[in-house]
């Protein structure tokens, strides 16, 4: 009886946990003093993001994914989406010699961590079915194009072909140095004017995902033929709707007036 605690436990059970508190503090509120931000009043020019398009996408999507070990019910699965592409190609309209739309290419993935419970074939009769819990985490990869319309067309400039300058010159006279002098362009010399002309990158933000799936069992494997109801499965269909809401700005220089304007 050496061996048992006040409450019960054994000690070596005890002596051989190693979870606890390390430490614990209760921290006192600070204090903060409210600043007033300092800025430039106008009028002034600022080169600032400028909100192009807010297109919400919808993507659908349809995988099939293989567990490692054959499931018996999925327990939960926690869904993230990341971007990897989100590219604009403006649609150039040469009649008003302005752009009002844009093809969107955007690209990415949505991981999935799948937890699933499975069995153990020693533990799946007399009426009840023990198991282990597994994961999985998988990529489901997705890409799309759609056609956005632009509520602040985005500033383009284009670069200019390149010119050729002729020289003029009185004082070439080929090869006879007794002619007269020939006028006109002077083959010894070229000269040419190129034109480039650089704009600004339209960038993505990633408002907000929303995500609405059906995950169906394929090829089901009755468990035990005493109850037909239970079963096992490996591949796993998902179906996914995929809403997206998306930001496109472009950095463009603004003129803001003075509050008197």
């Amino acid at each position: 009886m050496d061996n048992i605690n006040n409450n019960g436990i054994d000690k070596k059970v005890c002596d051989a946990c190693e979870a606890k508190v390390i430490d614990s503090k209760t921290l006192p509120e600070c204090s903060n003093e409210s600043c007033e931000p300092i800025g430039k009043s106008g009028p002034l020019v600022a080169k600032i993001p400028v909100v192009i398009a807010e297109p919400k996408i919808q993507i659908d999507v349809k995988a099939e994914i293989k567990l490692d070990e054959p499931a018996f019910e999925i327990k939960r699965i926690k869904k993230n989406l990341f971007l990897t592409q989100c590219k604009l190609l403006s649609v150039w309209d040469d009649k008003h010699e302005k752009c009002k739309q844009g093809k969107l290419f955007i690209g990415g993935f949505v991981r999935k961590n799948i937890e699933y419970a499975t069995v153990d074939s020693k533990c799946a009769d007399k009426g009840c079915i023990s198991g282990d819990i597994r994961h999985t985490t998988c990529n489901i990869p997705f890409e799309c194009v759609t056609l956005v319309d632009f509520i602040n067309p985005p500033e383009i400039r284009k670069s200019g072909a390149t010119s050729e300058v002729e020289v003029f010159t009185a004082k070439f006279n080929a090869c006879d140095p007794c002619s007269e002098g020939i006028i006109g362009s002077d083959p010894c010399q070229q000269n040419f004017n190129h034109f480039e002309a650089f704009t600004e990158k339209v960038f993505c933000e990633l408002e907000f995902a929303k995500i609405i799936e059906a995950d169906i069992h394929k090829n089901p494997k009755p468990l035990v033929y005493s109850n037909p109801n239970e079963h096992i499965f490996e591949i796993l269909e998902e179906k996914m709707v995929i809403y997206v809401k998306l930001k496109l700005l472009q950095n463009q220089q603004i003129k803001i007036p003075s509050c008197k304007d």
